[in-house]
């Protein structure tokens, strides 16, 4: 695991004029520092290299159309071999689990999607090129994964992945990516621990990994993995129709999208799910064990939208 100890990142502090508060990163996977700006508890990150700046535009045009995310108080500024940026902390709760809290986080999400295509600058979503690579490559490393730490599921987990792996390139891929539909400038990262519920609902407090991306791949995303961290398991039938029934009173989606959504969650269970199972360092975490191991079974009509 990187570890991101304030010593070395002096200069990123001292640009800012802010005082680191920890002695580490609170994110495991990223420099994110909270710090004192001015007197007031702050978090200074590392962002985008390339669109630091229009992610930043984009938060703002949220936050002036009443959509509550994070907006950089400072940069984003190059400095320390990266472009870095000031957010305000946000003061709040966790995500608790509620119908309510499920529904406030499908509401939050249909309001930014209902946005749009806005994002000017904002990078364009990257698809994956395996044309000297096969996806296949990967099952191997995933069937290690699941004897050791599942053994008990293991065939079943190959079962659903494998025939994933095999028709990814010339089934899976194909239909989000050609299918020709709608974009919107998404957060690619919508899940609880990115979210703090504040006294007027929930605030996206990690906006850094935004691109224009379809939008039912966006959705696709948040819905596979807005447990991860924090449960066992992705979405049941319950919470998604809680979840899904605020999204959709927000956001129309076309018939295009209905049909292609079953292979929007298989890319992301291909291309995202796979990804954090195999970077986990927390298969001996009971929770997290099953949140992977549920995540691996999921079937692409697992989140109907009727």
């Amino acid at each position: 695991m990187p570890d991101y100890p304030v010593d070395a990142f002096h200069d990123v502090f001292a640009h800012f004029d802010v005082r680191p508060t920890t002695a580490r990163s609170c994110h495991r996977w990223a420099p994110v520092f909270p710090v004192e700006s001015n007197g007031l508890p702050a978090v200074v990150k590392r962002t985008a290299t390339r669109t630091g700046g229009a992610i930043a535009a984009w938060c703002r045009g949220l936050v002036a159309a009443g959509i509550p995310v994070v907006t950089p108080i400072a940069g984003p500024s190059p400095v320390h071999g990266g472009v870095w940026v000031v957010y305000p902390w946000i003061e709040g709760r966790v995500y608790e689990g509620t119908p309510d809290d499920l529904a406030a986080a499908g509401d939050l999400l249909g309001r930014m999607h209902g946005r749009g295509a806005r994002g000017a600058g904002m990078a364009l979503f990257p698809w994956p090129d395996y044309s000297s690579v096969d996806p296949t490559d990967d099952l191997p490393e995933l069937h290690r994964l699941f004897a050791s730490h599942a053994p008990e599921a293991a065939s079943r987990l190959a079962a659903r992945l494998d025939p994933l792996a095999r028709e990814f390139a010339s089934r899976t891929l194909p239909a989000v990516r050609d299918g020709e539909l709608p974009i919107v400038a998404g957060s690619m990262d919508f899940k609880a621990t990115n979210l703090v519920y504040a006294p007027g609902g929930p605030v996206l407090v990690d906006p850094d990994n935004a691109l224009r991306v379809p939008r039912i791949l966006d959705l696709a995303i948040a819905v596979l993995l807005f447990h991860d961290e924090v449960a066992d398991r992705p979405f049941d039938a319950g919470q998604w129709r809680v979840f899904r029934d605020a999204y959709l009173a927000r956001v129309a989606l076309t018939d295009r999208e209905r049909r292609v959504w079953p292979d929007a969650l298989d890319y992301v269970l291909w291309e995202e799910g796979t990804w954090a199972m195999e970077a986990s360092d927390e298969w001996d975490d009971p929770r997290q064990r099953s949140f992977l191991v549920n995540l691996a079974a999921t079937p692409s009509n697992a989140y109907p939208f009727d």
